[in-house]
C-alpha cells in the first residue's frame, strides 16, 4: 500500500466544517472583533454549545452565567476561543470503528499542543502556529485507522508505543507512518507549508527543508509529553529530556510553567468529546 491508496480507501476526505474554517481565518485577521466572531460561532450549534459550556466552567465562570454566545466570547477572549474552535473542528472531523481510544488520542494531542505552545513562547516563535502543529502532529494516525482498519486493529491490540516506535512499526508494515500521512492531509487541506513540514519531520526535525524550527518544536513537545506520562512532573522527567534536541531550551523554566499550562487546559480536554 502507498499513501495514495490509503487516501483512496477513505472514500471521502475528512473535512473541517465551513463555519470552523471561516472562524479560524477570522482569528488570523487583525481587524476581526469579538462580536463578529460570536455571530459566526452561533452558526454552528455544536461549537456554540461548547463555547457556552467552557465560559460557564469552573475556570471561567464569573459572577453570573454567560447566557449568550456573545457573553461567552467576551469572557473567554480571542486566544481561548481560537483554541476551542480548532479543537472542536479537529475532533469533529474524524470517526473510527477499530476500537481505537479516540478520547485518549485527543487528550494526548491536546497536551502536545499545549506543551508546544509553551515551548514556542520561550523560543519567541508563533504560539498559535505551534499549537496547531501540535494539535495535528499525529492526525495521520486516524487516517491509518480509517483507511487500513485490519492493520489498525492488530496494532491496537499492543500496548501503546512511544511516538517514534509507532511510526517505525507503521512504516515497516505499510511502507509509511502517521507523520507522512498527516502531512499529506495537511497538504490536501491546503494548510501552510510550515504545518505540513512540522508534521512530516517531527521524528527527524534536522532533515526538515527550510525552516525546521516548528518540526523541532513538535519533536520537543512529544518528548516532554512522553516523559510526563512516564514520570510525572518530576526531576526524573526533566533529566530524561537532557540532550541535543533540547539544546537552548531552559528546562527548569519550562517545568515551572507546565503545571499552570496543563491545569489551565484541563477544561478544554473535558470538551474534546
Amino acid at each position: 500500500m502507498d499513501i495514495a491508496s490509503l487516501f483512496a480507501e477513505l472514500h471521502t476526505l475528512p473535512t473541517v466544517p465551513k463555519v470552523a474554517q471561516d472562524l479560524i481565518q477570522q482569528f488570523d485577521n487583525p481587524s476581526t472583533n469579538l462580536e463578529s466572531v460570536a455571530r459566526n460561532i452561533e452558526r454552528d450549534p455544536v461549537v456554540a454549545a461548547k463555547v457556552l459550556r467552557l465560559a460557564n466552567s469552573a475556570r471561567f465562570r464569573g459572577s453570573r452565567d454567560a447566557s449568550s454566545v456573545e457573553d461567552a466570547a467576551m469572557r473567554l477572549g480571542f486566544n481561548t476561543l481560537r483554541t476551542l474552535v480548532l479543537a472542536s473542528a479537529m475532533t469533529g472531523a474524524f470517526k473510527v470503528d477499530t476500537g481505537y481510544n479516540l478520547k485518549k488520542f485527543w487528550l494526548r494531542s491536546f497536551r502536545v499542543a499545549s506543551i508546544a505552545r509553551a515551548l514556542a513562547k520561550q523560543s519567541k516563535l508563533d504560539a498559535d502556529a505551534a499549537f496547531t502543529c501540535g494539535m495535528m502532529h499525529n492526525i495521520g494516525e486516524l487516517l491509518i485507522q480509517t483507511g487500513a482498519p485490519d492493520f489498525a486493529r492488530r496494532l491496537n491490540r499492543h500496548p501503546q508505543r512511544e511516538a517514534a516506535a509507532q511510526a517505525a512499526e507503521e512504516t515497516l508494515q505499510l511502507g509509511f507512518g502517521y507523520p507522512e500521512v498527516g502531512a499529506e492531509l495537511a497538504r490536501r487541506w491546503q494548510l501552510p507549508a510550515l504545518i505540513q513540514n512540522a508534521i512530516a519531520y517531527q521524528n527527524k526535525p534536522a532533515q526538515a527543508p527550510g525552516d525546521s524550527q516548528y518540526a523541532r518544536l513538535v519533536a520537543q513537545a512529544i518528548h516532554v509529553e512522553e516523559s510526563l506520562e512516564a514520570h510525572g512532573l518530576t526531576d526524573e522527567a526533566k533529566q530524561d529530556l537532557e540532550g541535543p534536541l533540547f539544546e537552548g531550551v531552559d528546562l527548569a523554566k519550562l517545568f515551572e510553567a507546565l503545571p499552570a499550562v496543563l491545569e489551565a487546559d484541563k477544561a478544554f480536554g473535558e470538551l474534546l468529546n
